[in-house]
């Protein structure tokens, strides 16, 4: 018999998305059990405003608190960059490596560090790892993500082909930094969902890994990379260096139903969108890039609401 497994919902958000987290945390109250906590990890300007959120289980966590040492956050310069569009790239700017300050870490890839570091110190079995698009539309118990002690691996064999050239370069990444031989091949496994768990240990694992191969901290190491993923990195990893029982629990579906286009929803689309919701997914995604108005947003939601209260 296992003994009585939890899980941690891990969001990193940021005040333009305020609204988004505040839709998506009231769905992780209603889908989940009381010994269910949502951690969120802000800069600290946003501090004040996801606390006055006030709900009892919510942990708000300064980009700070989960900072590796040596890095300092600089959402200051951050939120400038939003505000002057004009600026060149090269000053999005969100934290920077005291030890290695060029290039500075763009908000992506400080997220990403952010998200693997916080797994390591959450004291649960699994981390459910749900940006703030995501609402949740069904019941998520613990088991979803837990069986006989394994934690739920999203991995879809041969999803990642040459015309996804980005995934496939995150996957070279992840080859490279875990010290795989690079192999081409016509096609990868995907891990990239819009809900995503780990197991805490095999993060352990992973970062100590990178830290043997680079000979070098993990998140100095991946601070020095341009293009990275960190749901593709893990998935590498417990692939290649997880014990037959960490891997005993794999699955082809993401459980949510994604929009991924960067284009937005118009009404039709989104009619479209809802109709091919599929029952088995928990949740439903309109990725924040499409820039979709927030009334479509919530149209797809109740849409989706609708279907599975029938």
């Amino acid at each position: 018999m296992y003994p009585l497994n939890t899980m941690a919902v891990l969001t990193p958000s940021y005040l333009p998305d305020l609204e988004s987290f505040i839709r998506l945390h009231e769905s992780v109250l209603q889908a989940t059990d009381e010994t269910t906590r949502h951690h969120v990890i802000v800069p600290r300007r946003d501090l004040t405003s996801f606390r006055a959120i006030g709900s009892p289980r919510l942990d708000v966590w300064s980009e700070a608190d989960f900072l590796p040492s040596g890095f300092v956050a600089t959402d200051g310069l951050a939120a400038l960059r939003r505000r002057l569009p004009g600026l060149p790239p090269t000053i999005n700017c969100s934290a920077v490596n005291l030890r290695r300050p060029w290039p500075p870490l763009r908000g992506w890839i400080l997220q990403q560090i952010l998200k693997l570091s916080a797994a390591t110190r959450l004291s649960c079995d699994a981390v459910v790892v749900i940006d703030s698009d995501v609402v949740l539309v069904r019941r998520m118990p613990v088991e979803t993500y837990i069986r006989n002690g394994a934690v739920r691996l999203y991995e879809k064999p041969g999803a990642v082909t040459e015309d996804l050239s980005r995934h496939m370069l995150w996957t070279r990444t992840a080859y490279e930094l875990l010290g795989i031989p690079w192999q081409p091949s016509p096609d990868f496994p995907d891990y990239i969902g819009g809900i995503v768990t780990w197991d805490p240990t095999i993060v352990r694992g992973c970062l100590t890994r990178i830290e043997d191969v680079s000979r070098s901290s993990w998140a100095g190491t991946v601070a020095r990379r341009l293009h990275f993923s960190e749901f593709i990195l893990y998935g590498t990893y417990a692939r290649h260096f997880g014990t037959e029982h960490q891997r005993s629990f794999r699955e082809p579906s993401t459980l949510c139903h994604s929009y991924w286009s960067p284009t937005p929803l118009g009404r039709q689309e989104a009619d479209a969108f809802v109709a091919a919701y599929n029952s088995s997914d928990l949740a439903v995604h309109v990725q924040s890039n499409s820039k979709t108005s927030p009334g479509i947003i919530q149209a797809v939601v109740a849409g989706v609401a609708g279907q599975v209260a029938q």
